[in-house]
């Protein structure tokens, strides 16, 4: 019953943070739920759009929603990604919610898959933000508490992000975005989570900036990067990861 509780409360904080911040484009990774589920948040959420890919037992799921003034065409999906086009006005870019494989030795696979983003033909010419939950972390400085992470592994990442020509967008608020227990005592603090782009979509929206905003009720905050002015609701672009939503 106390669990129930505790996912009653979240969902209705992850609403609340959404009807506040009225984002256009929203990506939630980790959704846990199939599409019965996902194709509910369409209304609920107030969006025009709606693509998901279904949870694997009780592990994974994604779903991206959008509304205007952003339109989206979906390219290619799997169990870590979401790619599509997206036009905004007169512009026209892509966007990747990328979810990194939990499993560290199947991690290479999601740096296997960003290479072969990255070398999509048809795609690679637009600018491009990538943003979601990664599951590793670039520096040592990234991570607080806990054993320390091995060198070899921040190597890779870092590496695929080299030859993907994408680079971190600076993040305002708190710099940990994933906190965890490793037992009553030891708390670990983690940025698995982040926003990148090509210095073409940097060019494109250059006042863009991301924010961490703060926890609800999931174990990640969330990132929400605004890619206009200040005042214009409508110019926001944020990442949400939840573990479940009903």
């Amino acid at each position: 019953m106390e669990e129930i509780s505790k996912e009653k409360k979240a969902n209705k904080e992850f609403r609340r943070l959404v009807s506040e911040r009225k984002p256009g484009l929203l990506f939630i990774s980790e959704t846990k739920v199939v599409d019965s589920k996902c194709s509910r948040w369409k209304e609920i959420l107030g969006y025009e759009g709606c693509f998901f890919v279904n949870c694997q037992g009780k592990s994974g799921g994604l779903c991206l929603l959008w509304r205007q003034p952003f339109t989206v065409s979906i390219k290619s999906y799997t169990v870590g990604h979401i790619d599509c086009i997206v036009v905004e006005n007169e512009k026209v870019w892509r966007f990747t919610g990328f979810y990194g494989n939990p499993d560290t030795n199947q991690r290479k696979f999601s740096w296997e898959l960003l290479r072969r983003l990255h070398r999509n033909q048809e795609l690679n010419a637009l600018p491009w933000l990538v943003g979601g939950d990664f599951n590793e972390i670039c520096q040592e400085c990234e991570k607080v508490g806990g054993r320390s992470r091995a060198r070899a592994q921040m190597v890779a990442f870092c590496d695929v992000l080299e030859e993907c020509e994408l680079r971190d967008i600076m993040c305002g608020g708190d710099f940990f975005t994933w906190v965890g227990k490793r037992s009553q005592t030891e708390i670990i603090f983690e940025k698995l989570d982040r926003f990148v782009c090509t210095e073409e979509w940097r060019q494109l929206y250059p006042v863009a900036r991301a924010t961490s905003l703060e926890f609800y009720g999931s174990d990640h905050r969330p990132l929400e990067i605004i890619i206009g002015p200040v005042h214009s609701r409508h110019g926001q672009l944020p990442y949400q990861r939840k573990k479940r939503l009903i």
